[in-house]
């Protein structure tokens, strides 16, 4: 699934350096059928519970499977209603049309696809939803000062990975779609705004997979001191919703 050194790294802060999802997503997904009493969930990559705790608190009977020991601690105490398996996804033994809804935050590019979709569409009773999503830290559509400063810092990176559109963030709905086991009902895009000081940005920054030089983290939080104010930062994020064809 996800290399876990690092995520279990930051399991001390990851929870708090991160910024929550909008409630408008989770009122989406109560509208869609995802969320709510009744439903039986399995949360693909629950780290340290960023969604979990607004999954139970919307009504539903959350399965919460993440690989990393400490964060899987860390979400039973937090969270002491949902079930936590430590576990890759890959590793699970799922049974059979058990669960109405699966849903992944910001975990899914980090699954097998090609073995796990079709493993998951079964797990599904008939009809059941597939929920992805994921915020993009930075509208490309939106410059200010700081996100200059952020260009120019990858800019000197050496990049192996081939570009991709931003506002189309891994898995896309054709990687979902691979195998036929899912269809896609419809996706949504959310823009928002936060403020952030300069000691929140590293800290944000910090929980990045690709922002682990701390020369990098360090020019992040200079670039954000040099501010007049708390900088404005405009995300996006990006819901996915798909449904099962495995027993349709």
């Amino acid at each position: 699934m996800r290399p876990g050194n690092h995520f279990e790294s930051m399991a001390a802060s990851y929870g708090t350096a991160r910024p929550p999802y909008p409630s408008v997503l989770y009122d989406t997904l109560v509208e869609q059928g995802v969320l709510g009493p009744g439903r039986r969930i399995l949360e693909i990559g629950a780290g340290s519970g960023e969604a979990t705790g607004e999954l139970v608190r919307r009504g539903s009977a959350v399965v919460a499977v993440e690989p990393g020991r400490e964060l899987a601690a860390r979400l039973r105490r937090s969270c002491p209603e949902a079930s936590v398996f430590a576990s890759r996804i890959e590793d699970v033994d799922l049974p059979a049309r058990r669960f109405t809804s699966v849903v992944a935050a910001t975990s899914m590019h980090w699954v097998d696809l090609p073995r796990m979709l079709p493993r998951l569409g079964q797990a599904l009773e008939p009809g059941g939803l597939l929920a992805v999503w994921r915020t993009v830290f930075g509208d490309p559509r939106v410059w200010t000062p700081f996100r200059r400063e952020v260009h120019e810092i990858v800019a000197h990176r050496r990049l192996s990975a081939p570009p991709h559109d931003p506002l189309d963030p891994r898995p896309t709905v054709e990687e979902l779609e691979v195998g036929g086991s899912f269809r896609l009902v419809r996706s949504w895009r959310w823009t928002w705004q936060i403020g952030l000081d300069a000691h929140q940005l590293r800290a944000l920054f910090a929980t990045f997979s690709d922002w682990q030089d701390p020369g990098e983290l360090d020019a992040i939080q200079a670039a954000a001191a040099a501010q007049p104010d708390q900088v404005t930062e405009h995300y996006v994020t990006v819901l996915h919703l798909l449904r099962s064809t495995t027993w349709m």
